[in-house]
């Protein structure tokens, strides 16, 4: 083989490579486009609308695969990705299902040998799965019953635009259910349910209208039922699940329920996620990032197999031409 034949050869096989290239930046480029509707969040100076009364009824499986008892509790801060501060929450007298008992330890905050509610929690014996229920109540300086609280995103960016911007209404935050297994592997999470509810208030003057999310959400869940039925389920804040949202319209002073619940893990296959009074939506199981596979109005045509094609054309007429 003479040096211009390897020439050929090389520049084709560049010409490949360079196709597949492009084909697949391509492909990326389509499923931002096509699975994210999110927009820029614009910092607000002050809502009109604060959320209280915030409630979280949980239940969880959790499986001891450890070789000795294991101990765990119900933790009553919650942090997360709050931008005003935790949540402190109080465990609801008589809500714990088995009746959970006093802690050596007390973690959480107002916990004492003097406080009338130390820290609560369960034993669980080597191989034994056990269920567990407990409603906790926001008592602290955020969610509370007297409070108004309004939650921003830590994403938001200050007004530098003109003369149109979006309102994206109130945000949410979101841990993982399962974390415990993370800070003790003994401790397997089987199954997580959770069902939060909120007063959402208009303590403005004036009649106002936007979209209300809910405060607290759990990662790799499926949201399976809302009262109000959720407007529609936000995809841009909690990457792999749909974030509970309504499109509200309020008069001055009228304060609203909102209810809605979260199990984890999401289902694999798909299921029904029932919404408020009956009416549902099929949800596919990790729906969020599916990027469709033929030629769409969002997807365009695969040019890089255009590409390539061409590539591979271009490289026999070169070899046509000049080599035999």
């Amino acid at each position: 083989m003479n040096f211009s034949k390897a020439l050929i050869i090389v520049i084709a096989l560049f010409a490949i490579l360079g196709a597949f290239t492009f084909a697949n930046s391509l492909n990326v480029v389509s499923a931002d486009n096509s699975t994210s509707n999110g927009g820029t969040w614009i910092a607000f100076n002050s809502s009109n609308v604060g959320m209280n009364s915030l409630t979280a009824t949980i239940t969880a499986t959790i499986h001891n695969s450890g070789s000795h008892v294991e101990i765990f509790k119900i933790s009553q801060v919650y942090t997360a990705n709050l931008v005003d501060g935790p949540i402190t929450w109080t465990v609801s007298p008589d809500s714990t299902n088995p009746t959970a008992e006093n802690m050596i330890d007390n973690t959480n905050p107002g916990s004492s040998p003097s406080s009338s509610q130390g820290d609560l929690g369960w034993e669980i014996q080597p191989g034994e799965t056990k269920t567990v229920t407990f409603t906790e109540v926001a008592t602290g300086t955020h969610f509370a019953a007297n409070d108004s609280t309004s939650l921003g995103n830590q994403a938001a960016v200050p007004n530098t635009y003109w003369p149109l911007i979006p309102d994206m209404g109130l945000s949410a935050s979101s841990f993982e259910p399962n974390e415990i297994q993370t800070l003790n592997p003994n401790l397997q999470l089987q199954s997580w349910c959770g069902t939060f509810s909120f007063n959402a208030r208009n303590d403005a003057d004036y009649p106002i209208a936007g979209i209300i999310r809910g405060p607290i959400i759990p990662t790799d869940s499926q949201l399976t039922s809302s009262d109000p039925p959720a407007t529609f389920q936000d995809q841009d804040i909690v990457g792999d699940t749909g974030v509970a949202a309504w499109d509200v319209h309020m008069a001055s002073g009228e304060s609203d329920l909102f209810t809605y619940t979260y199990k984890w893990p999401k289902s694999g296959s798909g299921n029904e996620a029932n919404f408020g009074n009956g009416s549902s939506v099929f949800a596919p199981g990790n729906a969020t990032n599916s990027t469709p596979t033929v030629p769409s109005q969002n997807t365009g045509v695969p040019y890089g197999l255009f590409i390539l094609a061409a590539g591979m054309v271009a490289a026999g007429v070169g070899y046509a031409k000049f080599l035999r």
